[in-house]
């Protein structure tokens, strides 16, 4: 009799509290709506550069060759939406001008207010959303969707292409295989045809072990309506950034210069990755023709790393040799630090990273060679250091 008792009251309490809605259910809790807060990622960066430049083409006011100095900044910001598991966009804002190849802003003008610049502004969609095989097709002003190397002929790793692509990935394990493709737009042009970018790469990386890998592919980048068309330069200087040139149509009384090749720049590439010391060390290579060219057309590119700078006290160490003949690529696109940018060059680039913290990093880095390659009469010797202060959140 008692435990009858005692079984009804505690059905009393517990219809008791049934009817204040503090009985315990066994059905899970239906999930939070999502907001807009939880699609949104963000994602920034700043870099504080001192930076020694020798260029023995400049002089100073005596005639003398000098060396320049100068401190400089670079500041990025962006986000990213991920719509849903197939859709994503993303905007990123940086510091510069319209320079397509560089975000840095030199300090020292009365304090004035540095500019800002749309530097993405893109959308991804994932054909297979959440999966080891990735096609994707991305359209707007996006981040390089080619493999390039850790230092590269053809691109300026700042270069945000603009226009529409494929990227694609397939395997895994002990091959997976890559292929992109590109529809860029230059350079529009009202009354003429547009200066446009059709580019394709295929390549496989190739898996031995955990601690050996391959990774080797060509691209081809066909650029069309450039030969006969005014140099584009973002500063309007006239500055072919290195490629050859014939007059160009005549602005008031400056004659403007005129691209004098066609330009498709066949790329061929490998890297492979290892361990030696306890490091990471990756050796790589890349090989260049422009097959529009007649001369002048050729580019080559060897390097190494070991290490790797991302957790905090681990260091990383590099050495790259590049040489760019006048027509091997167009020159706009190329990086803007080796021999002050552009083609027509040769030289070393020697660098070393620290990173301190998670977030904060610093880094060291000295290029020396010669611009003007193509004339020996005009060759002149070209330095440059770079120290760097780098935070990323």
């Amino acid at each position: 009799m008692k435990q009858w008792k005692i079984l009804a009251a505690g059905a009393m309490a517990a219809a008791s509290l049934a009817g204040t809605g503090l009985a315990q259910s066994n059905a899970p809790a239906a999930p939070a709506p999502k907001t807009w807060a939880d699609m949104l990622s963000f994602k920034g960066d700043l870099r504080y550069r001192y930076e020694s430049l020798g260029d023995d083409a400049k002089k100073d006011a005596d005639g003398e060759t000098y060396t320049r100095e100068r401190n400089r900044i670079r500041a990025r910001l962006g986000a990213e939406a991920k719509i849903d598991a197939k859709l994503k966009a993303g905007l990123e804002l940086s510091t510069g001008q319209t320079d397509p190849v560089s975000g840095n802003q030199t300090l020292g003008d009365g304090f004035g207010k540095k500019d800002m610049k749309l530097s993405l502004a893109y959308a991804d969609y994932s054909f297979f959303g959440e999966h080891p095989n990735e096609l994707h097709a991305l359209a707007g002003k996006m981040k390089n969707p080619f493999l390039t190397m850790p230092d590269d002929l053809v691109w300026d790793g700042d270069a945000t292409p603009e226009g529409a692509a494929l990227k694609g990935q397939v395997g895994g394990g002990f091959a997976t295989l890559f292929a992109n493709g590109g529809y860029l737009w230059v350079q529009e042009r009202s009354a003429e045809d547009d200066l446009m970018l059709y580019a394709g790469q295929i390549a496989a990386k190739f898996q031995f072990i955990p601690e050996i890998a391959l990774t080797a592919g060509a691209a081809a980048y066909a650029f069309e309506s450039v030969q006969g068309y005014d140099v584009l330069d973002w500063e309007d200087k006239n500055n072919a950034y290195g490629n050859s040139t014939a007059a160009g149509s005549v602005d008031g009384d400056a004659t403007n210069k005129a691209w004098k090749t066609e330009f498709l720049p066949v790329v061929c590439f490998a890297q492979l990755d290892l361990w030696a010391f306890g490091k990471p060390l990756a050796l790589f290579v890349q090989e260049l023709s422009n097959t529009e060219a007649d001369e002048l057309d050729q580019g080559h590119l060897v390097g190494a790393s070991l290490g790797k700078a991302k957790n905090p006290k681990t260091w990383e160490i590099g050495y790259s040799y590049a040489e760019l003949e006048k027509d091997a690529t167009l020159g706009m696109l190329t990086d803007s630090d080796r021999w002050g940018g552009g083609t027509d060059g040769k030289g070393h680039r020697v660098y070393g990273k620290y990173q301190v913290l998670k977030n904060l990093q610093v880094a060291a880095t000295y290029l020396v060679g010669e611009k003007k390659i193509s004339d020996e009469a005009k060759t002149t010797d070209y330095d440059r250091l770079q120290l760097d202060l780098s935070v990323n959140f």
